[in-house]
């Protein structure tokens, strides 16, 4: 059993180990220039090792962005009032800004709107009644909600976030009715 406990918590750090080097990289190069050997290296374990825990460098970034995501929608989930869903994704985003910037910069903000997308997706199947909607509008309504709203609060933040947070928020009510 402790030696359950100690592949298990070796396992975690080494995970934990290879997300840190491959953010703190990030702060100097964008990912396409970054490779595994490199953050195998600076993780302080195998390329073997990377492999056993992720199966590339997106997938680090997902798994430590999904919960993430995650974590917003869940808690928006759970809102009775579309105002509060509209102010929770409003700080979701503005509390997010440092990890889009990087995003940005570093050149995997597709697979950020990736896991936004996954997360509406999820959100609008326990919000909505998709009885009358067929399977290819029900996709296309995700697509188009994911894709205005991941855009708009990317343009705001690549812009230098001029519009303040009530703006913002204001102009997502506005789009939404």
């Amino acid at each position: 059993m402790a030696a359950t406990d100690y592949s298990k918590s070796l396992k975690k750090d080494s995970q934990e180990w290879i997300t840190l080097a491959l953010l703190e990289i990030l702060k100097t190069k964008p990912l396409p220039q970054i490779t595994v050997s490199e953050i195998a290296k600076k993780a302080g374990v195998s390329r073997m090792a990377f492999y056993r825990h992720f199966s590339g460098l997106e997938d680090v970034l997902f798994s430590y962005y999904e919960p993430k995501f995650e974590k917003i929608f869940d808690k928006t989930l759970n809102k009775i009032s579309h105002e509060q869903k509209i102010i929770d994704l409003t700080e979701f985003f503005n509390d997010l800004t440092p990890d889009f910037k990087r995003a940005i910069t570093g050149g995997y903000e597709t697979l950020l709107f990736q896991i936004f997308t996954q997360q509406m997706a999820h959100f609008y199947d326990a919000t909505t009644t998709w009885s009358d909607w067929k399977d290819p509008k029900r996709n296309y309504w995700i697509k188009f909600m994911s894709a205005g709203l991941f855009e708009v609060w990317l343009t705001w933040i690549q812009t230098g976030q001029k519009e303040s947070l009530e703006e913002m928020t204001q102009l997502i009510r506005e789009f939404h009715e």
